[in-house]
């Protein structure tokens, strides 16, 4: 892909200049964006709450409907809503690290960072492989929240390791190890994501073309 993403931004830009509502607007729903749940995902999940609330109401042990239900708030960013949810399936599964996992997240969402910490390690304890690596992932962005910049090396370092194709995990891992002042190792995660980006199919690429372009970014400014 080389630096036609660079061409393909500066043509959408120059297009967008012209047109300054459409640019306001473009503007004011990036800044929004922690706020307010992508409409593909309103989409997605449109009747399938009520669906997932009538085999709550039938079956109040129904422990798989609260967390499928938690998971969809979490998606339309409602962490509180999905808290609660969570909250009540590990009442009956306390040693559930998928549930622990998804607690931990609706904490970090709800930017309860410390909070967050403590089901995400349980998590991984009871399962390294849970979600592939992402109890880490998280764990590193709470972390680094808390400014506690060398122990969210540690934690981006477990996700890459976990989940290696990710290039939003060598992105963050080289921005963590820039506040630690440490250059070579951020040069070589930068590195890495390159690497990766390369050895991925289209279909990981598309996926992950935004974190591609941070990476380019980061390099480009040091």
């Amino acid at each position: 892909m080389g630096y036609f993403g660079y061409y393909v931004a500066i043509m959408a830009l120059t297009y967008l200049v012209q047109y300054p509502p459409l640019l306001i607007g473009l503007v004011v729903i990036f800044l929004a964006r922690r706020f307010v749940p992508d409409p593909l995902v309103l989409f997605r999940t449109f009747g399938r709450i009520s669906q997932l609330r009538g085999q709550i109401d039938a079956n109040p042990q129904n422990v798989t409907a609260r967390r499928d239900l938690a998971v969809i708030y979490l998606d339309r960013l409602r962490p509180g809503a999905a808290l609660a949810l969570l909250e009540q399936a590990l009442g009956r599964f306390p040693d559930d690290a998928e549930l622990l996992y998804l607690k931990g997240l609706a904490h970090y969402r709800r930017g309860e960072h410390e909070r967050a910490l403590g089901p995400l390690v349980r998590a991984v304890e009871l399962d390294p492989r849970v979600r592939f690596g992402q109890p880490y992932l998280v764990a590193g962005d709470a972390l680094a929240a808390l400014g506690r910049f060398e122990e969210a090396v540690d934690s981006y370092e477990r996700f890459v390791h976990a989940s290696g194709s990710s290039i939003e995990g060598h992105v963050k891992l080289a921005r963590a190890l820039k506040r630690t002042k440490d250059t070579d190792g951020r040069k070589k995660a930068l590195e890495e994501a390159f690497v990766t980006w390369r050895s991925i199919p289209g279909y990981a690429r598309r996926n992950q073309v935004g974190w591609w372009m941070r990476a380019h970014l980061d390099a480009l400014v040091g």
